[in-house]
C-alpha cells in the first residue's frame, strides 16, 4: 500500500517567469511555502503519538504498524500498551476511565460486555463516525448495533472475527484427510486422529474465558439458533433437557480423548497450542479467526499451513450457523487527547486503514471497499454465503456478564471432570435466575 512521503520537495531552480508568477501569488495571500511548493510547517511538525490499550500482546506490533501509518496519514499515531492477562485489562481500564489517567484509545468487548462502559460515560459517542462510513456503503448497520446502547455507537470495530475450526492443512493432506461437512464425518475424523497418536482437538480452560468455546458450538448445533437464543436472553434455561443433551455429546468426545490437556495455554501472550499444531501433533483449533494472526507470526501461513471449516451441526436438520465475535476500539470520554483519538478512530475504519490492519494480522475485513490476499479469510466468506449461514454473537458477549463468569467457572468444572453435566447447568441457571430478575 502506498504511503505517504514526508520528505521535503528537492530543490529546483525557478526561472524570472515563474519568480514572478510565484511573487504574484504571495502578493495575492498565499504563505511563502505554499507559492514555492515547500512543506508547511504543520507537515514538519512531529505527529502525536497516542496510547492504545488493549490485551492482545501479540498483536501490538502489528498495531504499531498501522498506528506509523496513521502518523504519516494524518499526523496523529497511536503506540500500544499491551496487557498480558485480560482480568487485570479489564480492571485496569474501568479503573482508569473516570479519571484522568484515562487511555487515548482502548479495546474491549461488545454487546452485553461493553454495557457499562457507555452507560457510564466512560466511552465516547462515535455515531457522527458511523454515519459516515454506513452512508458510503462500507460499513452494515449490524456491526455498529454490536457497540449500540440507547441509539448511540460507542465503539468502530478492533476486529471482526468468525468461529471456526482451523486445521492443520500439511497433517491432513499427508494423511488423506478432508474437513467434514456432518457430525458423522468430524467423529470419524476425530478418531482416524486418535489412532494415529495426533490429538484432534485443542481445550483449555487457561485464562478461564475458553471454557465456553465448546460449550456454545455443541448446543447450538445441538438446539439450533432460536433455542439458543431464547437462553441468551433468559428465555430458555441452562438445566434444559436440550442443553444435559448437548453436554453429553462434549462429554463423550472428553471420555475418548480427542482433547488436549485442559492445563495447555492458548492465548495471545503465551502459547503452548501453536507449537504443538505447527509440529503436526494437534490437528484442529475451535477459535476466532483472529487467532490467524497468532499462527502467521509463527511462521504457518495462510492456506499452506493452515486452513478453516466451520463445525458441523450435531443433529444435520437445523440450519447453517456460525459464531462471530467483534470487539471493538473505543475513545475515552475523559481522556487528554480526545480530539485526537476521534480523527484516529476515524481513519482506523477508512479502506486505507482497514487493508493494513486485516493483511497485517490476517482478519477478514469489515469494510466492504477492501480486497484481501488471504485464501483462509476468502474462502471461509465464501462458504458463509454460499451456505446461507446465520452469524450468532458469540457467548462472551451475547448474555449479561455476571451469568458468563458464573458459567465459565462452571464449565471448567465440567471439562476437568470436577462437577457432572446436571449440577454445572443448575449452578449457572441459579446465576441466570439471578441477574434476570434483578434487570427486571
Amino acid at each position: 500500500m502506498a504511503t505517504k512521503s514526508l520528505k521535503p520537495q528537492t530543490s529546483r531552480t525557478l526561472s524570472r517567469r515563474d519568480f514572478l508568477k510565484t511573487a504574484g501569488a504571495v502578493a495575492g495571500g498565499l504563505s511563502l511555502a505554499t507559492a514555492f511548493g515547500l512543506p508547511s510547517m504543520s507537515i514538519l511538525a512531529d505527529p502525536v503519538m497516542l496510547d492504545l490499550y488493549h490485551d492482545k500482546a501479540s498483536w501490538a506490533p502489528n498495531a504499531d504498524k498501522v498506528g506509523a501509518l496513521a502518523a504519516q496519514d494524518i499526523n496523529i499515531g497511536f503506540k500500544s500498551v499491551p496487557f498480558a492477562d485480560t482480568t487485570t485489562y479489564q480492571s485496569t481500564v474501568r479503573a482508569a476511565l473516570g479519571t484522568n489517567k484515562a487511555p487515548d484509545l482502548f479495546t474491549f468487548w461488545s454487546g452485553y460486555r461493553m454495557e457499562d462502559i457507555a452507560k457510564s460515560g466512560g466511552a465516547e459517542d462515535l455515531s457522527a463516525i458511523w454515519d459516515k462510513y454506513i452512508a458510503s456503503g462500507e460499513y452494515s448497520q449490524g456491526i455498529a448495533s454490536a457497540y449500540a446502547f440507547d441509539g448511540k455507537v460507542y465503539g468502530v470495530p478492533f476486529n471482526v472475527a468468525y468461529w471456526s475450526v482451523l486445521y492443520n492443512k500439511p497433517l491432513f493432506d499427508e494423511n488423506g484427510l478432508k474437513p467434514p461437512t456432518t457430525w458423522a464425518e468430524f467423529m470419524t475424523l476425530c478418531d482416524t486422529l486418535k489412532n494415529k497418536n495426533i490429538t484432534p482437538l485443542a481445550q483449555t480452560i487457561d485464562g478461564r474465558w475458553p471454557s465456553f468455546i465448546l460449550f456454545e458450538e455443541l448446543v447450538v448445533r445441538s438446539t439450533g439458533p432460536e433455542f439458543w437464543n431464547d437462553l441468551m436472553n433468559g428465555k430458555a434455561a441452562y438445566d434444559d433437557p436440550k442443553v444435559i443433551e448437548a453436554l453429553g455429546v462434549w462429554k463423550g468426545m472428553i471420555d475418548k480423548g480427542y482433547f488436549t490437556d485442559p492445563g495447555v495455554t492458548m492465548g495471545t501472550a503465551t502459547n503452548d497450542i501453536i507449537p504443538t499444531f505447527k509440529q503436526g501433533q494437534l490437528a484442529m483449533i475451535p477459535i476466532g479467526d483472529w487467532y490467524s494472526a497468532s499462527l502467521v507470526e509463527a511462521g504457518i501461513k495462510a492456506g499452506e499451513g493452515y486452513d478453516a471449516f466451520i463445525m458441523p451441526n450435531v443433529k444435520d436438520d437445523l440450519p447453517n450457523v456460525l459464531f462471530f465475535e467483534t470487539g471493538p476500539m473505543l475513545v475515552s470520554a475523559k481522556g487528554a487527547r480526545k480530539d485526537d483519538a476521534l480523527k484516529v478512530a476515524d481513519w482506523w475504519m477508512s479502506a486505507d486503514a482497514q487493508k493494513e490492519w486485516c493483511t497485517l494480522q490476517g482478519f477478514s475485513s469489515p469494510n466492504s471497499k477492501v480486497t484481501l490476499d488471504n485464501p483462509v479469510a476468502n474462502g471461509l466468506a465464501k462458504t458463509i454465503n454460499d451456505g446461507k449461514y446465520t452469524a450468532l454473537q458469540r457467548y462472551w458477549e451475547a448474555t449479561p456478564p455476571d451469568i458468563v463468569e458464573t458459567a465459565v467457572d462452571e464449565l471448567a468444572k465440567f471439562v476437568t471432570n470436577a462437577g457432572s453435566a446436571e449440577d454445572v447447568l443448575k449452578a449457572i441457571q441459579a446465576k441466570a435466575t439471578e441477574i434476570w430478575s434483578s434487570r427486571g
